[in-house]
């Protein structure tokens, strides 16, 4: 019996450690090794807890802490994608800097701006922009806690140089342990050339028409002071105020055909034209001046020309234009060589003169309004200086493109390359 009873003791204690084991232990061991996987970002076996209600509702717990937390992981995931997106489509350099200006986020611009290589994640502003006129904004920025501006050139290698604008938005003022700025950089490069092509442009245009409105009034002050000049010398006087007068002409009728060129709601009157007829035509219309300078002309095409689809107006004046720039730089007793000729799905419509040429340094500034590549010989000639920039806008209005071949002494060569009007 004492066997007996000591089995049935051991028994009843190995239930009660069971029992124990399943409603106190393994739950607590299972919710323990729970928790560990969530701290260890470890995907957990299970998430039911079964023998002890408060371990299964622990256990439960954890799983909708477990869903809240992956639901938070998910949406900061979102939120990094979309500012990822928003800082790579802003089209200026951005940093943000706290109070000691560490850079604390840059966007791809920023990179592009600077040089600054992917593998860079960080350092101060200075060591970044290599600029100490942008740590200055960012410092009286924080500072006064007031947006700051500046601009800054840019010069990096070889490369020519940018001009940026840097705006400096400081944030954290009423949380010291969060101070900081925000940095902009525009790249106001192409704004700069704007404004100042435009300057140019106006000091251009009254320089040129400074001129004969000058010789205008010292005439007329000339024909008011002695009205009763010989006949000859008036006959003189009328002649230069002619001469100024179609010049000036010339220079308004010039300015406003840019400025239609020029203007966004510009429109082309298309049709189908052909073109060894507009060849002709404008040929034949510069003969007089032609003649006037001894000045012969040649033209050139082969007799399958294709129909081009183009503004018939605006491509005589094309030809014009360049016709008149040749016989112009042209010496007296040579040719204008007119060509036309098919280049692949284009055609290209030259001028060839046999005149003074241009100089290499000069070939890449002739489209350009005013310019003149021989600042000497500028007063003699009776051109606007706006001729060839008429021509280029006309051309890239067409889809096409100009180009210029020049050998100093032996002449030039002005080459309009447009698109054939397909069937």
């Amino acid at each position: 019996m004492g066997w007996v009873a000591f089995y049935a003791l051991v028994a009843v204690g190995l239930i009660v450690a069971l029992a124990v084991w399943r409603k106190w232990i393994s739950p607590w061991k299972d919710a323990r090794e729970l928790a560990d996987d969530i701290v260890g970002e470890r995907p957990p076996r299970k998430f039911l807890i079964s023998g002890n209600p408060e371990a299964r509702h622990v256990g439960l717990a954890l799983e909708k802490l477990m869903d809240r937390r992956g639901d938070l992981e998910k949406r900061v995931r979102e939120s990094e994608s979309s500012a990822q997106t928003i800082l790579g489509a802003m089209p200026d350099g951005l940093a943000v800097v706290d109070e000691r200006r560490t850079v604390q986020l840059m966007n791809p611009e920023l990179r592009r701006i600077f040089g600054i290589a992917e593998k860079v994640s960080g350092g101060t502003l200075l060591e970044l922009v290599h600029n100490a006129a942008v740590d200055r904004l960012a410092v009286e920025a924080i500072r006064a806690q007031e947006p700051q501006r500046d601009s800054i050139e840019l010069a990096r290698g070889g490369s020519e140089p940018r001009e940026l604008e840097v705006t400096a938005v400081p944030f954290g003022e009423n949380s010291p342990d969060t101070k900081g700025a925000v940095i902009l950089f525009r790249d106001v490069t192409h704004f700069r050339k704007v404004e100042k092509m435009r300057r140019d442009f106006v000091a251009n245009v009254s320089h040129e028409l400074r001129t004969p409105l000058s010789i205008f009034r010292g005439y007329l002050e000339t024909l008011i002071d002695d009205p009763h000049q010989p006949p000859g010398e008036l006959l003189r006087i009328l002649e230069v105020m002619e001469r100024h007068s179609n010049r000036l002409n010339a220079l308004v009728e010039d300015v406003l055909s840019l400025a239609r060129l020029e203007s966004p709601g510009m429109e082309l009157t298309l049709s189908d034209l052909d073109l060894p007829e507009l060849l002709h035509v404008v040929d034949q219309f510069l003969q007089a001046r032609l003649a006037a300078k001894q000045l012969k002309s040649h033209l050139n095409f082969p007799g399958t020309l294709p129909r081009l689809r183009a503004d018939e107006t605006r491509l005589q004046e094309l030809i014009y234009n360049l016709l008149d720039n040749a016989v112009k730089y042209s010496k007296p007793g040579g040719t204008v060589f007119l060509r036309a000729e098919v280049a692949g799905d284009s055609v290209r419509i030259s001028v060839a003169d046999q005149g003074i040429g241009i100089p290499e340094n000069d070939l890449p500034r002739i489209f350009e309004r005013f310019y003149r590549a021989d600042k000497s010989r500028s007063s003699e000639q009776s051109g606007t200086g706006l001729g060839l920039s008429i021509v280029k806008h006309i051309a890239q209005s067409h889809g096409g493109s100009v180009q210029a071949e020049s050998e100093l002494g032996k002449g030039t060569t002005i080459s309009v390359v447009l698109p054939i009007a397909h069937e």
